[in-house]
């Protein structure tokens, strides 16, 4: 007969106490069982589940809930694994309190005193029915439930931050996960208060959260942020419940916090996805509507032709005529009319560059903006050159909404002669520039400075359509004083990907 001395018990006392506390915080259904394989406990997530009492669930009460199809597979498994103390996974399903069944992974684990003594197995469940974000996080947190068997086991290995603090908001636990989220270790946290996470601007969150906590409340599934050591923000999500002592006052929290950055970011690529199919519903409906138009618009200048007199007329009356074939063809394309792919040719980036400049000069001009050209490319490139020309057109217009009190804009042309072979151009200005946290996110779709006009994808556009001919796009900028300004470099390629693996 084995035997446990006055402090073993008494520790495993104060040990089941606090581990009760965290368990009914989690949020995963717990079950304790005992030597004789019957279930002594069940946490409240489980309760509340169940919507039973914690005696109906004793003993094998709680197996009432299992379906019958999975009855006899269930207790197969739990009895072999219990008999030789193993690690056991399953799944069967378990009714819930409103009558349905739901598909539950229940992992248990064996569990043993300080001196080794087995004292029953340990086990956590989830709901899996169809939930795919849970399985995800289980996959995160299945470390939780590998050492259930004693307390600071538990706190240790769990992938969720536990940490607990007193009334003051004075750290007083901080697990391994606390330490590898955060970046700060157990000695730098334990305590410190609980503010050297939070951002200044939720301090009142703080003060909050501690009287709610005072009065027995239980905060769950609150959404906020927290920052790291390095001053890193992360979105979280954390539940924090009050920490009773033995009379039932409360004396602290414990708080159970997840990461949640990935998911918010994954949510923002889904809401910028949408916004990108509506974007494009919305483009073909245009170009159906300007179709027309433009036919016209094409005719009238075919009729003011000969009313034109002077070179300079003439040219300028060649510059719109071109602009409206652009557009048109644009227009044609996003109706799905023709793809432009197929007619990459080989042309001279100088003379696109050209056609680009003719059109916005007038616009410079007025504007008290200076162009300054260097066109020194000598070869010729295969091109869409109705696309090159619109990422030509979108750096212009940039720059020009950069330089509203006027300026200068650099425009340079040169052929590439390191591998790949090509023609790199660049548009430079001397515009105020952007700041260092907005140049991360210049080329994504929607996003604007908020310094310009526009719908925030020109350069979304421009980046689209310079690797689709296997190109690059780069950008630099600077707010700085002295040397304020952007330059946006552009590198093509010899020949467009479909002619280069012909």
């Amino acid at each position: 007969m084995v035997t446990i001395t006055r402090e073993e018990y008494e520790g495993l006392s104060t040990s089941a106490a606090l581990f009760r506390q965290i368990a009914d915080s989690a949020p995963v259904l717990i079950w304790l069982s005992g030597v004789d394989a019957l279930c002594t406990w069940f946490n409240k997530p489980w309760i509340e589940f169940r919507g039973r009492t914690l005696e109906q669930e004793m003993g094998n009460g709680w197996a009432e809930g299992v379906h019958k199809e999975d009855y006899d597979r269930c207790f197969e498994i739990y009895l072999s694994n219990f008999e030789k103390r193993t690690p056991f996974q399953m799944e069967y399903r378990l009714q819930r309190a409103d009558g349905e069944y739901r598909w539950i992974l229940d992992h248990g684990v064996p569990r043993y005193s300080q001196t080794g003594i087995f004292l029953g197995f340990i086990g956590s469940c989830i709901d899996i029915t169809d939930v795919t974000e849970i399985r995800q996080a289980w996959d995160k947190q299945q470390n939780i439930s590998k050492r259930l068997g004693e307390l600071a086991a538990i706190v240790e290995s769990s992938d969720d931050v536990i940490v607990s603090k007193n009334l003051d908001g004075i750290v007083t636990s901080w697990n391994a996960s606390a330490s590898r989220v955060f970046g700060y270790t157990a000695e730098e946290m334990i305590g410190q208060s609980i503010l050297k996470i939070i951002p200044e601007d939720l301090y009142s969150e703080e003060i909050m959260f501690l009287e709610k906590l005072k009065s027995g409340q239980r905060i769950e599934q609150f959404e906020t942020r927290r920052l790291t050591k390095s001053g890193r923000t992360l979105e979280v999500s954390l539940t924090l419940s009050p920490v009773r002592d033995t009379q039932g006052k409360v004396v602290g929290a414990s708080k159970i916090l997840r990461d949640i950055s990935i998911t918010k970011r994954l949510e923002q690529s889904f809401l910028q996805a949408e916004k990108l199919a509506a974007t494009g519903r919305m483009a073909a409906t245009i170009a159906h509507e300007i179709n027309n138009p433009l036919e016209a618009l094409m005719n009238l200048l075919y009729l003011i032709r000969p009313t034109i007199s002077g070179k300079e007329g003439h040219g300028y009356l060649a510059a719109a005529e071109s602009e409206l074939q652009r557009v048109s063809h644009i227009a044609k394309q996003t109706l799905g009319y023709y793809r432009e792919d197929a007619s990459a040719t080989p042309v001279s980036l100088n003379d696109i560059m050209q056609q680009a400049v003719t059109i916005y000069e007038p616009r410079c001009h007025a504007a008290g903006i200076k162009i300054l050209q260097s066109l020194r490319s000598v070869r010729k490139i295969s091109l869409r050159r109705g696309e090159i020309l619109q990422v030509i057109s979108n750096l212009l217009a940039n720059s020009i909404y950069a330089l509203s009190a006027g300026g200068t804009i650099h425009i340079e042309v040169n052929d590439c002669e390191t591998e790949p072979q090509g023609v790199v151009f660049s548009v430079r200005d001397n515009g105020e520039g952007i700041s260092p946290e907005d140049l991360p996110r210049v080329f994504d779709a929607f996003f604007t400075t908020g310094a310009t006009i526009g719908t925030g994808i020109g350069l979304f556009i421009a980046k689209q359509l310079v690797t689709g001919h296997g190109g690059r796009i780069t950008i630099e900028s600077s707010k700085d004083v002295n040397e304020h300004g952007t330059n946006v470099r552009v590198f093509l390629p010899c020949a467009t990907p479909e002619h280069r693996h012909r």
